[in-house]
């Protein structure tokens, strides 16, 4: 079991996230902001990976890219192969 991790957040990027989370059509991107969030709000890795049903890896993978890159770090990478069909 990963041992408890919290990250502390500066006003400016709690409310950047926010932000993100209220204006992005992503739901993926809005899980990752949540899950920030909610640690910033000193929830645990187990208690956010329940209410977002991920497991406690992936929580603690989005804190690390979070740590790294920032805001960016939330957003898919682009992947190999062919691109979706737009509708």
């Amino acid at each position: 079991m990963p041992a408890p991790r919290f990250l502390k957040l500066a006003s400016t990027q709690a409310e950047a996230l926010q932000k993100e989370y209220r204006t992005t059509h992503d739901a993926d991107l809005r899980s990752r902001c949540q899950m920030i969030l909610l640690s910033h709000q000193g929830r645990s890795t187990s208690e956010i990976a329940q209410l977002t049903f991920f497991d406690q890896d992936t929580v603690l993978y989005w804190f690390e890219r979070y740590e790294k890159e920032g805001l960016d770090g939330l957003q898919d990478h682009p992947r190999s192969g062919r691109p979706p069909k737009s509708n």
